[in-house]
């Protein structure tokens, strides 16, 4: 095994955080998620309440309850793409068990002589997002690999003289070991460099091209102000034809809980205040393999990587109901922005086929807390009531993804690239339900606007469309609900230099099944 390379802190080159747009964006994009009613009819509830994941879109809607009531819902998911790198395409199929929502509403009418009708109290938790995913993809080429990734890293910390002043010692000497040095890093955004430079030349990615010297057995015992005189590293593996697969699992999801208050005003107004709680459970495994045909020592890689995110966030939501005419209902509700404060882990390992020492850390580094905020959005509304016969729906949403913004000061220059890159979105949903005595039948299309204005869209336009039915057994409702999703999407692991994305055309699909009960 060779002995350690003696690393130095300088400025940091290219990915100088775990956080990032891509972060941001995956905690900013919810899920059409809800009681199966909600999904039957794509989520067209803004104007029309009455249903538990409605006060999600405006609170408002569960001062539209007549009496208290209480749901929950459960269902299956099946998840199926077809993912293009290299000219290379893998289909992935993924299917999982869902509980989606549950939630209760009280309903208190008001016993005074007042314009005030009545007031609900609601609770409601639901999935706001899915993150529950396997997928595969790759294939070859002659472009960048991994030795040009450690490269980048290792060149980026060899740019200038330096001592280690950051770390406990001013210079790693042959009796640390790797678990050591990789632990003595630190816990900051910039010490992601330098951990990469370490991994790529421990296991001969990358080695130094001139100036490099090594510490020997009699330096062990002391500590010398030595100065590292680096100035260039190369990659073992350049140039050569590299077969790449990329196996991806991610887990968890985004959890929101809303508490709402709502009140009815005279006969045609209906106004609602909420407050959400959203919990963020998130974690990824990124297992990268790469073979090289060439006739060097290195001819295959396996780099691994995980990460997991936990946090929680706060939001709260204002909205208005109105009945213009006896049939027509008008609404409209204002979302805030969420406001997080998230924490990553990360945890590495790599080998190569040439080396007995695996590069095996096996320290889990836990990053300084972030915080950041979503951008709010605004909900206008339609519904028209043909009776007891059914009705039909209209939301529009409008969200500037343009406004996230990362509030933690070393990241801060991150929100230069989201103005860039994320504009003003639109979202529209349509949906309907058409009754027949204790029976319902429902359908609804809807259609989201990509959040990237410029380049590549790494999150497409999504369009799709549901059905459903319902049926009353006196107070208890079963509700059914089917929807299906269709969305092109772009998919990267790295964030430099292994830059080029996998094409995903993705097809998500839901089955649920609500069942509803009426208090009093």
């Amino acid at each position: 095994m060779r002995k350690t390379l003696l690393l130095i802190c300088s400025s940091i080159v290219g990915v100088t955080s775990a956080q990032n747009l891509t972060d941001a964006l995956r905690y900013s994009v919810e899920d059409l998620n809800g009681t199966a009613r909600y999904r039957a009819m794509s989520g067209a509830f803004g104007a029309l309440g009455g249903d538990l994941s409605a006060i999600s879109v405006n609170p408002a809607g569960s001062a539209i309850f007549s009496t208290g009531e209480i749901t929950f819902t459960l269902g299956g998911e099946s998840f199926n793409s077809k993912n293009t790198l290299h000219n290379t395409t893998v289909t992935n199929k993924y299917s999982n068990f869902t509980f989606d929502q549950f939630g209760v509403v009280f309903s208190i009418p008001n016993t005074d002589d007042s314009d005030w009708k009545k007031f609900a109290l609601s609770f409601n938790y639901q999935t706001s997002a899915d993150f529950n995913r396997d997928f595969i993809y790759g294939g070859s080429t002659t472009g960048k690999n991994l030795g040009d990734y450690f490269q980048h890293f290792a060149n980026g910390i060899a740019q200038q003289d330096l001592m280690l002043d950051d770390y406990e010692n001013k210079v790693i000497v042959r009796r640390n070991s790797l678990t050591d040095i990789y632990d003595a890093m630190g816990r900051s955004p910039r010490a992601f460099t330098l951990r990469n430079a370490l991994l790529g030349y421990t296991v001969g990615l990358v080695d130094p091209q001139i100036g490099f010297r090594e510490i020997q057995p009699s330096d062990s015992d002391q500590l010398a102000d030595n100065i590292l005189a680096e100035t260039n590293y190369i990659n073992k593996v350049a140039g050569v034809s590299t077969k790449q697969n990329f196996d991806v699992t991610t887990k968890g999801g985004i959890h929101k809980y809303n508490f709402s208050f709502a009140t009815q005003y005279g006969d045609d107004i209906y106004l609602g205040l909420g407050f959400n709680a959203h919990t963020v459970d998130y974690s990824s495994v990124t297992r990268h393999y790469e073979g090289y045909d060439h006739s060097g020592d290195i001819k295959n890689a396996y780099f691994r990587n995980e990460l997991k995110t936990l946090g929680n966030g706060i939001s709260f939501q204002l909205g208005a109901i109105a009945k213009a005419t006896k049939d027509l209902r008008l609404g409209v509700s204002y979302t805030s922005p969420t406001w997080y404060t998230l924490q990553d882990e990360t945890t590495q390992y790599i080998e190569t086929n040439n080396r007995a020492f695996f590069a095996d850390p096996r320290v889990v580094v836990v990053y300084d807390e972030y915080k950041f905020r979503t951008p709010g959005s605004w909900t206008a509304s339609a519904a028209y009531i043909f009776g007891k016969n059914g009705l039909i729906s209209f939301d529009y949403i409008y969200k500037g993804y343009g406004k996230t913004y990362f509030r933690t000061e070393n990241l801060k220059s991150e929100n230069t690239v989201i103005q860039n890159e994320l504009g003003d979105t639109s979202t529209i949903r349509l949906g309907g339900e058409y009754r027949i005595k204790a029976l319902s039948l429902r359908a609804g299309i809807r259609h989201e606007q990509s959040p990237y204005k410029t380049g590549i869209k790494y999150i497409g336009d999504l369009t799709g469309y549901s059905l459903g039915l319902g049926y009353a057994l006196g107070g208890v409702r079963f509700d059914l609900s089917y929807d299906v999703a269709k969305q092109d999407n772009y998919h990267r692991i790295y964030e430099s230099v292994l830059t080029t994305p996998a094409k995903m055309t993705s097809t998500r699909s839901n089955i649920l099944l609500t069942m509803s009960i009426k208090l009093f």
